[in-house]
């Protein structure tokens, strides 16, 4: 009281607000109520978009590394063999980087998965023995069984718990595993195997290859020197027959014709024993027989597609529709049946890193480059445009990462305008106040107030009605955050239910943000106290005679 009475325009404000000196003002009142439903909107919407975006993000990252090293040829990704790049030791020097908590080689891939039950396609990965740092994010997950490897030898798989139900499989059961290979290469042998072979059927390659040493200058001991012309026209022929549509006996063919070619500079004769091994070469290609080599490139697809039965040692039970790979491999038996660890190769698609904070990658990044060997030479023979890629999870799930980022900013926007609205709304209420106290106002300007006292009044109820209404919307928003699953089950039962289980397969997480809690009141604060502002700088400019005079 004694605070009301040193500032006039404050205990003006508090008047005003309750002039009936009732417990509360009905118009009072309704401000604060709109003030505070704001405020609780934006509050609980964010929480629980927050929640939804944290409780997503740990459900990718439980299979997800924070990144992936590979390399690329600037237009698709390029396998890592040991023969290239050390792998093993450049795993070994990330591993020991500030910031780093596990490093493991990835290795994946598409297959179908069948028993007694049926088929299925299915996603399966590769782990690798004795490496706890990849293995811990997993065992939670373990619904039975075990992840323990041994050596990574034996033929062993870790199942999903989908899988598992899908073709009736338990602890110990064999499943029979199918890669799918390269799809690619088993289309091109299918529309191979629909074309005749090209060269007994391409007339200008069989006429150019007869002819070639036809018309030849005799050099000494049976050797003869062909022109350049007829020596660019053959490989002019040969470069021009489309390598996906030759058998592999074809291919061979030509490409011995190729290097008894390329052997010889201009005007350097052939010996007998070429002559003879080109004749001989076309003479075989004569005799190949179609049917033989149709069922030689069938056999093909056999080698890349390599079935292997495992016996189910757990069976892990994934996040709900956040699901990882279907079936876990040890990297030797996943390489073994890909058919990339032929003559002693150990071939991976890239090295997975995770690190202590995911959403603060920059310092780890930075590392990663200085430690990564250096890009190969364009200019070396054996130079195929290979070039390093550090990929984060965040790129890898940009669209869904955006996704989620996108709606919870739309909404916060979107309550944000209903709460400018709102201001809106206290404003117009100022102005229906202000003209309806204009002769008092009147009054006080005759008796000496100054136009800062008397925009001090209004502006006192806007700082009133904001604070108070902020501060009842964050109670509002506690209590609603904490009975958020029981008013969601209410809404549901009545079909009205805002965050459906079955679209995120979550149960409406929130998360408990103090400074967003402060922002969002501090805003809504800010909101009507500029709304008071408009119609306490009108009033204050009025002309006290012309007021007094109005009816």
């Amino acid at each position: 009281m004694k605070l009301l009475r040193r500032n006039l325009s404050l205990m003006l404000a508090v008047r005003y607000l309750n002039p009936l000196r009732s417990m509360f003002s009905i118009i009072t009142l309704i401000c604060l109520v709109g003030v505070a439903l704001g405020v609780t909107a934006l509050i609980v919407v964010l929480s629980v978009m927050q929640g939804l975006q944290n409780e997503m993000e740990s459900r990718v990252l439980a299979f997800a590394p924070h990144y992936v090293i590979g390399q690329n040829d600037g237009v698709q990704r390029l396998s890592i063999s040991d023969e290239q790049v050390d792998w093993p030791a450049l795993q070994e020097k990330i591993a020991a980087l500030p910031g780093v908590v596990s490093v493991y080689p990835l290795l994946d891939g598409d297959a179908f998965a069948q028993n007694g039950s049926g088929r299925i396609s299915v996603q399966f990965s590769a782990v690798q023995p004795h490496n706890d740092s990849q293995l811990q994010p997993l065992l939670p997950m373990l619904k039975e069984g075990t992840f323990d490897f041994g050596e990574g030898l034996d033929q062993e798989c870790v199942v999903s718990a989908t899988t598992a139900a899908s073709l009736g499989l338990g602890v110990g059961d064999r499943l029979h595993i199918t890669p799918v290979g390269s799809i690619d290469e088993i289309a091109d042998i299918w529309a191979m195997i629909q074309e005749p072979l090209l060269t007994q059927e391409n007339k200008e390659f069989t006429e150019a290859a007869a002819a070639f040493f036809q018309g030849a200058e005799p050099a000494a001991d049976g050797a003869c020197t062909v022109s350049q012309d007829k020596v660019e026209h053959m490989l002019g022929i040969l470069f021009n027959m489309p390598a996906k549509k030759l058998r592999q006996s074809e291919q061979d063919g030509l490409d011995t014709l190729f290097r008894i070619m390329q052997a010889h500079g201009a005007d350097s004769p052939y010996t007998a024993d070429e002559q003879k091994l080109w004749n001989d070469t076309l003479a075989a290609l004569a005799a190949l027989d179609r049917d033989k080599e149709d069922g030689k490139a069938v056999k093909s697809v056999n080698q890349m597609v390599m079935p292997s039965d495992l016996t189910i040692i757990g069976i892990y039970q994934p996040p709900e529709n956040m699901p990882g790979p279907n079936v876990y491999l040890p990297l030797q038996m996943a390489q073994d049946m890909l058919g990339i660890s032929i003559g002693g190769q150990s071939i991976v698609n890239g090295i997975c890193v995770r690190v202590q904070d995911a959403n603060n990658p920059g310092p780890v990044e930075q590392r990663l480059v200085a430690v990564l060997p250096p890009p190969e030479d364009p200019a070396a023979e054996t130079a195929d445009g290979r070039q390093w890629d550090i990929i984060p999870w965040s790129r890898r799930f940009e669209q869904w990462y955006q996704l989620i980022a996108n709606e919870r900013v739309m909404m916060g926007f979107v309550l944000s305008v209903i709460s400018l609205i709102a201001s809106f709304c206290i404003m117009a209420v100022m102005f229906t106040v202000s003209i309806q106290r204009k002769r008092e106002i009147a009054v006080l300007q005759a008796l000496g107030a100054t136009p800062a006292k008397i925009m001090g009044i209004f502006t006192w109820q806007g700082v009133i009605i904001g604070f108070f209404g902020a501060v009842l919307g964050i109670l509002l928003a506690l209590l609603t955050l904490h009975y958020r699953l029981k008013i969601q089950a209410a809404l549901a039962g009545i079909g009205m239910d805002p965050f459906p289980m079955e679209a995120h397969g979550i149960s409406l997480p929130a998360v408990y943000d103090p400074a967003m809690f402060a922002w969002q009141a501090f805003k809504a604060f800010l909101m009507v106290t500029a709304a008071s502002i408009v119609p306490a700088w009108l009033v204050a400019r009025q002309d006290p005679a012309k007021a007094l005079r109005s009816n």
